[in-house]
């Protein structure tokens, strides 16, 4: 029977882990599939995409007809229809190919930058979220307690027992500590309200347990994986590839055109028909083109660079914090129980060892220690959270 119950207590202990991060999950997806800028952004991205594609299409085909009245015949006796179509050469049509293909990569890659920038908003209100209902949580007791203590001097001081300004410091710190948490509800009214916005306007049934704290990867690693996975710096190189394939385009599109058609003529019982061919040589309309892809290409090439660099000081800015956080973490491992602490500041204070203003004072740094490791907990979370955005 103890084995079985030990067996139980395990299960329990790890199912409330568990089910914190399942919860979590469930809310990332959840928010993937309903918010309305990432829908927004799909369609941009296809509307895009084809944009790309529509510029290597065939240029319109021509059609044009004339009716003479010739030799004293009336008006269409006589006349002349031609259709001629212009073609580029392949290596043109092939060079727009690949820009395009560049293109539609690129924007993917912006939407894919998106996406993991609302995901990882969506986790931040998630877990700040957590944090107030857990402040809010150890709160109540201290609410209680305040509440006991101001009805308690009330009677004292009716009785005798006790001074008016004992009176009036129990009902002060009522009154300041029931206006703090009225502010933590506020905040987390504006929170859930903004996680509703996220998702789609649809809101989510959250019990808010904190999922368990994720382990921060090593400087290099994060490193070497946000220069490779980033979607954002994969964007900024692709605008720079696609900027080269532009610089290709706007060179062969220096070379001639050839011309195809069709042309028949009739009148006066007679008609020809037969094919047409023509040469367009661009001399003089491509003449800034070239220069002006190849100043684009730069600076692409030179707003990729910069993109890498930005990325890795703000990875390493990341880093110190979110390493900061976590070192003075380890400092609260050594608390006492908070409701053993304040089951004895409350007997001390009834059987008459401690006055109230001692009371209050003491009562004021606990909870003011909790509530402090909680939200270092949480700036060491989101830390974590906005460094590890990468693998979302």
């Amino acid at each position: 029977m103890n084995k079985k119950l030990g067996i139980c207590a395990l299960a329990l202990l790890f199912a409330w882990p568990a089910a914190a991060q399942n919860e979590l999950q469930r809310v990332l997806e959840s928010v993937e599939q309903n918010n309305l800028s990432l829908q927004a952004e799909q369609y941009a991205v296809q509307g895009r995409s084809h944009e790309a594609r529509m510029g290597n299409s065939l240029d319109p085909l021509s059609v044009s007809y004339e009716s003479v009245a010739e030799g004293g015949m009336p008006v269409g006796k006589a006349g002349e229809m031609e259709i001629s179509q212009e073609f580029a050469l392949p290596m043109l049509y092939a060079a727009r190919n690949r820009k395009a293909r560049t293109l539609a990569s690129q924007y993917e890659a912006e939407y894919l930058a998106l996406r993991q920038q609302t995901l990882l908003e969506a986790k931040e209100v998630y877990l700040e979220l957590c944090t107030l209902h857990a402040i809010a949580s150890i709160n109540r007791p201290r609410m209680e307690a305040a509440t006991h203590l101001a009805n308690l001097y009330e009677n004292r001081y009716q009785s005798g027992d006790a001074t008016l300004v004992d009176k009036n410091r129990a009902e002060f710190e009522e009154l300041l500590l029931r206006e703090s948490l009225s502010a933590v509800d506020l905040r987390i009214i504006e929170l859930e309200q903004r996680l509703t916005t996220l998702n789609g306007g649809q809101p989510l049934e959250c019990t808010y347990a904190m999922p368990p704290q994720e382990t921060l990867s090593p400087i290099d690693v994060l490193q070497q994986d946000w220069e490779a996975y980033a979607p954002d710096l994969t964007a900024a190189r692709l605008q720079a590839e696609a900027a080269g394939a532009d610089v290709k385009v706007s060179r062969r599109e220096a070379l001639p055109r050839i011309g195809l058609g069709y042309k028949y003529t009739y009148g006066a019982g007679e008609y020809d028909n037969g094919l047409t061919a023509g040469l367009s040589i661009p001399l003089f309309s491509n003449r800034h083109n070239v220069k002006r892809a190849q100043a684009f290409e730069r600076a692409a090439q030179a707003e990729a660079e910069a993109a890498v660099v930005e990325k890795r000081n703000t990875v390493a800015e990341l880093y110190t914090k979110a390493d900061y956080a976590g070192r003075l973490l380890e400092a609260f491992v050594s608390m006492p129980d908070a409701n053993d602490y304040v089951g004895v500041l409350v007997r001390l204070l009834e059987s008459g060892q401690m006055n109230i203003i001692d009371y209050y004072s003491e009562l004021d740094t606990l909870y003011q220690t909790l509530e402090t490791r909680l939200r270092t907990d949480l700036a060491y979370r989101l830390g974590v959270a906005r460094l590890h955005v990468i693998y979302l």
